[in-house]
């Protein structure tokens, strides 16, 4: 019998599963969703008005044009980097050599970006217990759970800390470095990441009241009528019996 006490932790784990794995999977693997968006303000040279560049967990992507799907920003011929943990941006293409632009940000961000990853497969491997808990209807699995989803929500919440941070830091360095000439944002990856770290607490709390909840059927215990069965007057008990 499916264990209902282990379903609300199983689909909460599932999409901080895949709300991390998405943020994981960011620039330059999933184009449209970054952690950090760089832009020409319009007040730039005309050459490089819509020149940009948007930072994930393991890459960058350079932007010649400007496109949008579903409310998310693309660019067909975007430029990127190889999948990698630290890069650096690549000065030369925004045309602001000698800013000092990858000294200021990337060099402190790239360290920690690892820690999605990391938030992503403790949310995975917790999915797994999470489901054996729920299909085999045991506490044991459900105590595993816990257990992986507490580091879970240490990492993911950390990541999502560090990455905000970091961002903020980086769009005011950014702006100050480059004399207002670039205008740096925070991505949506930052709160894919926050609705992932959200998702998983909320599956920790389920799982520990799951850990006292029910996981075995009720069983009706049916017990057979005891027959009247007649007791001759040797058989019966006189103790107790008064005299006269």
């Amino acid at each position: 019998m499916l264990a209902k006490a282990a379903f609300p932790a199983l689909f909460l784990t599932l999409a901080g599963f895949i709300l991390l794995l998405l943020v994981t999977l960011s620039v330059p693997i999933i184009k449209t969703i970054y952690l950090l968006q760089v832009r020409i303000k319009t007040g730039g040279t005309a050459a490089n008005a819509r020149l940009g560049v948007n930072a994930g967990v393991f890459g960058l992507c350079y932007e010649g044009g400007q496109a949008s799907f579903l409310g998310f920003d693309y660019s067909s011929n975007a430029a990127c980097t190889d999948p990698q943990v630290g890069y650096t941006f690549d000065e030369n293409f925004l045309g602001l050599n000698g800013s000092g632009l990858s000294r200021a940000v990337i060099k402190g961000i790239a360290g920690s970006l690892i820690l999605n990853a990391i938030a992503a497969g403790f949310a995975g491997l917790s999915l797994v217990w999470s489901f054996f808990a729920w299909l085999c209807a045991s506490r044991g699995w459900e105590i595993f759970t816990f257990i992986s989803l507490f580091f879970s929500v240490l990492t993911a919440w950390l990541a999502w800390a560090l990455g905000l941070a970091l961002a903020l830091v980086a769009r005011h360095r950014i702006e100050d470095s480059s004399d207002d000439i670039l205008d740096a944002r925070i991505g949506n990856g930052v709160w894919l990441a926050l609705g992932g770290a959200v998702a998983v607490t909320l599956a920790l709390c389920f799982a520990g009241c799951g850990m006292f909840g029910r996981y075995r059927s009720d069983r009706v215990v049916h017990q057979k009528p005891v027959g009247y069965r007649r007791r001759y007057f040797w058989q019966r008990n006189h103790a107790g019996r008064g005299t006269y």
